[in-house]
């Protein structure tokens, strides 16, 4: 009897093993040529293969006297990007960007948290990808002048710049040492 019930135990794990659908690893930072519909199929994984997310990862601050502005990016892994109305399914990493204002070490304002990766890199120099300024910010879109102009939506649409972070070079110092790296934010 005991022969049995393991046999059938090894017989189930064999054949769950068997029906499991692994994801077929792409090096995010690689130029393989993907089967147009890759990431409709959930099958397909974006992995930071080589951790060219890390070297972004972390609390970048600025200073300018009793001002101190934070960019915290935190490195998201194996996030399942799922959105049926564009028909997308598919699980990459990538980073979440978050930012804080002080002034006078006192917090004035801080960006909510997002719970998916907006930015991602090919070189492990360049972050692209987008912020969500939550509402907070918005501009105003016109109707074409050709179908008589006027606003378009009434209290304007939420911004959504596209961003560009780049690493900086490290630059060594007059005693040796390293200066702490540094980032470029360029938003359009």
């Amino acid at each position: 009897m005991k022969n049995i019930i393991i046999k059938s135990f090894l017989l189930s794990l064999i054949t769950i093993m068997m029906n499991c659908k692994g994801q077929i690893i792409v090096d995010m930072s690689s130029d393989v040529i993907l089967p147009s519909n890759y990431n409709e199929t959930g099958q397909y994984y974006e992995k930071d293969v080589h951790n060219y997310l890390d070297n972004f990862s972390g609390i970048w601050e600025y200073v300018n006297g009793n001002e101190k502005f934070q960019i915290i990016l935190t490195k998201m892994i194996k996030y399942h990007n799922v959105n049926s109305k564009f028909n997308i399914n598919i699980y990459k990493d990538g980073i979440t960007l978050k930012y804080k204002k002080y002034l006078n070490n006192n917090l004035i304002y801080e960006s909510p948290s997002n719970d998916y990766p907006s930015f991602t890199t090919e070189n492990g120099s360049k972050l692209e990808g987008y912020i969500n300024d939550s509402g907070r910010l918005t501009r105003t879109v016109y109707y074409p002048k050709g179908t008589g102009g006027g606003i378009l939506k009434q209290g304007g649409e939420y911004f959504h710049p596209s961003c560009t972070i780049e690493l900086l070079p490290a630059i060594l110092t007059l005693n040796g040492g390293v200066e702490p790296r540094k980032l470029n934010l360029l938003c359009t």
